[in-house]
């Protein structure tokens, strides 16, 4: 089964690849929500009895794209944590705590595309700060 999942997972990143690349159009939120679950899917750890997934997630933007969501940033950093807290409960994924989305511009990118680094942090104690994430990217998808 596993070798038909990815056989379809490579067909379809050719397909929306060779489209993404003759139509130049600006990421859209359910693109980045689609791409995030991947992410979070294909950076799984397995532990003595859970399966736990990445909690804080980079998505890098063009410039172009960054400023589209400018206006209402804070609402769909929400809706895209929800929407992975969402998807890892019906996949009974592991959380140390509530994912975290946090966007970032990278003036290489060109309209269009964008990536995503994805980290497991520890969830903080009670009265103290979140664990700061590394610099070193831990998995990188360019859309």
């Amino acid at each position: 089964m596993s070798l038909l999942r990815n056989l379809e997972s490579k067909l379809g990143g050719l397909v929306e690849g060779a489209f993404s690349r003759a139509f130049k159009s600006s990421v859209e939120p359910v693109e980045l929500a689609r791409k995030l679950a991947k992410e979070m899917e294909e950076s799984k750890l397995a532990s003595v009895s859970r399966t736990y997934v990445p909690n804080h997630y980079r998505v890098f933007l063009s410039p172009d794209d960054r400023s589209q969501f400018a206006t209402y940033e804070p609402a769909l950093r929400k809706e895209l944590s929800d929407y992975l807290l969402e998807h890892a409960r019906a996949e009974s994924l592991a959380l140390t705590s509530r994912p975290a989305v946090e966007f970032l511009t990278d003036e290489r990118l060109q309209l269009g595309e964008f990536g995503i680094q994805a980290q497991l942090l520890s969830a903080p104690e009670e009265g103290q700060a979140p664990a700061a994430p590394d610099a070193a990217p831990c998995q990188e998808d360019v859309g």
